[in-house]
């Protein structure tokens, strides 16, 4: 009898975590014996919603994620030297993190990932030299300062004594670093010497915990590493009773004034090293760190001076930290240059740190199937023109906010009242605006926001917030402000009748003082104090701003996002991507106002990134090294677009080469209606033509024909008329790769003529059978050219057509137990032991209209690759600056701009 609803299981699993930590596989496990005895209304969904839902609420453990380790490593990081070492520093920051309510498990997670990190460095105690180099793959806002503070802090622990922090390339976020590391390693206020914190007025974090042992501190929260220090000649070893801490931007001036004091004061002896041991965090690796010089010898300034900096320590020990390290896997890990030395490579170790269940990332934000996005936390952005264009001609005033921004700030404000009527109301409160790297156009948004806030929405909500509803709902405002409820938060638990009183304390809170301009040239701060005092501490902020909200600098307790920005480069998108974190209580009321087109590219983002990951796990459990992983990314599909831009500026051809073992391959940009798009119809049906009598399956609307001669496949590759432009899917190299493993597990394929699930899809006969057609809005189209929306035209998990279910409930099963619920399509493919052709006929939507176009399909294919054995086949690509730029965008002005005023 089944006996059990919603609310009766969501009872027995809130006592089953309770009662203690649980990883993520047994909370799994638990609500699944559970399912014999539901009820038929409760659903496949209910029951994820529930394992979502208990993940975030009570923090579940997190395995450490899949480590890379070079040849030839001793261990000296043992049970014995653990043991005997003391343990002051790390156990004052775990101190700290528990009485702040860290949750123990993830407490826990951090200890073992630290440990891991701690032990692939060099041993600061040995006699020998050592010169370690590795990289920790994170996500963006995963924690990964409060990583690296636990990493120094048991580095100072274990030996290390002089501990360099390199943070990001502007001075907002440098010391936002340091402020975290007075907080958590230092435990005095850095702005304050010694003698003025005699009352201990300046103790801070750790510092009001046990000040017995401090390391000395050479960079203040005011002040980066400066002349007039490396005028003062005073040696490291003078300092040396206690670690010696310095955090300085990434900025060529400071490096050089840093590396001189250090040449000048402490080298031992002409053309010497330094003698103390040294670790080094490069945060934000991929940014400034890579070496960009045009031409063979060339080396540019920061990653010189970085190498440099590494070079005069006898003992060193480098980790980049990174939550987008496309770039940093494409350094020659052969580059040696006479002057620098090795470049930045993380040659003997890379570690990947699987995020918490309860991190509110891309998956849950962006990864959907294009046929059913709904229920996503993302909204469109469609009348940003004229005021906000996407190309912002520099002068250009702006006047006047798009409707879109002002919806967007009344959800703000909505969520914030909300967060308060669920008992936080002394938490951090804030909204991202990022719509241009121009700071004039920043402070024109600024301006305006202001206005509106304080002469029209603060004034309505005072004068009507506490009036019954129906009469406060005749004002204009209010009633805006209960349309935007109905739309984003009507299942928030709370009506619009509470809510409504709430909102004009929170907007108080905006109109005084809680809009900021966050750039170089404002001056203006946006900090979050320790709230001890709701009313007087928490702080509700509209933060405006470009690069400085792009990389690095962390808004508290964000919820609304307002993004328009049209960068498509991998790593400057995600890090642009801010509204990525930890959201305990509020993940529902998130929401990021975006550009139809941006959010598809995070989606296709997203994908890339874990399909990247699932490469390391492959390669991890195979016992592969940091070397075997960069040779493997450099040559899967996805590298095309990273090595393009990195070698854009030569404007020269680019011969990439690229492996297609577990990759998913497709055509991403189609000819339009005319005779090439003819010619790709026909050669479709006369394939299905040449697989009449053969096996077929259904498969939804779908049609499926296992176990195909590689020859037809091949001939239906040649006939088709691949556009110039659609890089990955050029007909010889795709062909070569085939034949050249035909031997192997190329000889036999299963292809399926996808068809859409949806009850209104356009039906087409043109096969010689009726087919429901998928439907898209392309990117653009032009000049006979369409373009797909995030360079696919596919759906994911489309490589699954063909598969046994055998097979694929053995991958689920590996990703459930890795707490993963969309799943990689190299996953899929690493499973698959036949190839798969998918061709796709595609109804094309209008732009402008929003509705179907009249006349045929246009075609597409994605073809999926298993796992080859074969080493050493590649295909090769040709790739110029021009495609660069019609496919992916101008590099990012912002970054360039930033970086030409390193001086």
């Amino acid at each position: 009898m089944k006996v059990l609803g919603l609310e009766q299981i969501q009872t027995l699993i809130t006592d089953f975590m309770v009662k203690q930590a649980r990883t993520e596989e047994e909370l799994r496990a638990e609500i699944e014996q559970y399912i014999p005895l539901l009820k038929e209304e409760v659903t496949q969904a209910d029951l994820d919603d529930l394992f979502d839902e208990m993940r975030t609420r009570h923090d579940v453990l997190i395995e450490s994620g899949a480590t890379l380790v070079a040849p030839g490593f001793v261990e000296w990081f043992d049970a014995t030297r653990r043991r005997e070492t003391e343990w002051f520093y790390w156990d004052r920051y775990r101190s700290l993190l528990t009485r702040g309510g860290f949750p123990g498990p993830v407490l826990e997670a951090m200890n073992q990932k630290t440990n891991r990190v701690i032990e692939l460095c060099g041993d600061p105690l040995s006699d020998q030299p050592f010169d370690r180099r590795g990289m920790v793959m994170g996500d963006v806002q995963a924690g990964k300062t409060g990583n690296y503070t636990a990493l120094v802090s048991k580095a100072a622990d274990v030996g290390y004594r002089v501990i360099i922090i390199i943070a990001g390339i502007h001075e907002n976020l440098r010391s936002q670093t340091q402020k975290r590391i007075d907080e958590g390693l230092i435990g005095r206020n850095s702005d304050l010497s010694r003698l003025e914190d005699s009352e201990n007025a300046g103790r801070v974090g750790v510092g009001k915990l046990d000040p017995s042992r401090e390391p000395s501190a050479l960079t203040t929260r005011k002040a980066d590493f400066r002349k007039t220090q490396a005028d003062q000649r005073i040696p490291l070893a003078n300092l040396q009773s206690e670690p010696i801490v310095f955090v300085i931007k990434k900025n060529a001036s400071v490096l050089k004034n840093f590396i001189t004091w250090l040449k000048a004061v402490n080298v031992s002896r002409a053309g010497g090293t330094i003698d103390l041991p040294m670790m080094l965090i490069d945060d934000e690796a991929d940014n400034a760190s890579i070496n960009v010089a045009k031409g063979h010898d060339a080396v540019s300034r920061i990653n010189g001076q970085i190498r440099t900096l590494l070079n005069l320590f006898g003992k060193s020990s480098y980790i980049a930290f990174t939550a987008t390290p496309f770039a940093n896997i494409f350094i020659d890990p052969d580059r040696h240059d006479e002057e620098e030395g090795r470049d930045l490579f993380p040659e003997h170790f890379l570690i990947a740190l699987d995020r918490p269940g309860n991190y509110y990332g891309a998956e849950k934000v962006f990864l959907s199937d294009p046929d059913d996005e709904g229920g996503m936390p993302t909204r469109d952005i469609d009348d940003n023109d004229p005021h906000l264009p996407l190309k912002m001609p520099k002068g250009q005033q702006v006047r006047d906010l798009p409707e879109s921004l002002m919806t967007a700030i009344r959800a703000f404000i909505l969520t914030g009242a909300i967060r308060c009527l669920r008992d936080q109301a002394d938490k951090h409160h804030s909204m991202l605006v990022n719509v241009s790297h121009l700071t004039s156009v920043q402070t024109d948004v600024t301006n305006l926001i202001r206005y509106r806030i304080n002469e029209q929405i603060y004034p309505s909500l005072k004068l009507h917030c506490n009036l019954p509803v129906q009469q406060a709902e005749a004002d204009e405002e209010i009633s805006a402000f209960r349309q935007a409820f109905e739309e984003e938060f009507l299942d928030c638990g709370h009506a619009w009748s509470e809510v409504l009183p709430a909102l004009e304390g929170v907007a108080a809170k905006v109109a005084d003082g809680g809009v900021f301009e966050v750039n170089s040239k404002s001056g203006e701060k946006l900090e979050y104090p320790e709230v001890e005092d709701a009313a007087r501490d928490q702080v509700t902020a509209i933060a405006v701003g470009g690069y400085s909200l792009s990389r690095g600098l962390t808004l508290e307790g964000l919820t609304v996002s307002y993004f328009l920005r049209n960068s498509k480069a991998y790593d400057t998108l995600l890090q642009m991507a801010r509204w990525f974190g930890y959201r305990p209580g509020y993940e529902d009321l998130c929401r990021v106002w975006i550009k139809d087109e941006a959010r598809r590219w995070y989606a296709h983002i997203a994908e890339a990134s874990e399909e990247l990951r699932q490469d390391l796990r492959y390669m991890a459990a195979a016992g592969a090294s940091p070397r075997d992983f960069g040779l493997r990314v450099q040559r899967h599909p996805s590298a095309l677009e990273v090595t393009a831009r990195n070698k854009a500026g030569s404007g020269q051809e680019v011969v990439v080469d690229v492996s297609l073992s577990r990759s998913r391959i497709e055509t991403t940009v189609i000819h339009d209606h005319g005779a090439a798009a003819e010619a790709n119809r026909i050669a479709a049906k006369q394939l299905h033509d040449a697989l009449e009598g053969h096996e077929r399956q259904k498969a939804g609307a779908s049609v499926v024909f296992p176990s195909v001669s590689s020859k037809l496949v091949k001939e239906f590759i040649e006939q088709f008329r691949n556009h110039p432009d659609a890089i990955r899917t050029q007909n010889g190299p795709v062909l070569r790769y085939i034949e050249e493993r035909e031997d192997e597990n190329l000889d036999e394929w299963d292809v399926v003529f996808v068809g859409s699930d949806k009850q209104d899809a356009k039906s087409w006969d043109g096969l010689g059978f009726p087919l429901s057609l998928q439907s898209r809005t392309p990117a653009s189209r032009e000049e006979g050219r369409v373009v797909a929306t995030s360079r696919r035209f596919s759906s994911r998990g489309v490589v699954r057509f063909g598969m046994d279910d055998v097979s694929v409930a053995k991958v689920r099963d590996e990703a459930t137990a890795e707490g993963t619920r969309n799943i990689a399509d190299s996953a899929f493919l690493g499973a698959r032991t036949r190839p798969l052709l998918a061709v796709h006929m595609i109804a094309l939507i209008d732009q402008e209209t929003g509705r179907l176009e009249e006349g045929p399909p246009v075609t597409a294919w994605t073809i999926g690759f298993p796992t080859s054995r074969k080493a050493g086949r590649t295909v090769s690509y040709q790739v110029n600056t021009i495609w660069w730029q019609q496919n992916m965008g101008e590099i990012d002005e912002e970054i360039a701009e930033a970086l030409d005023r390193e001086e």
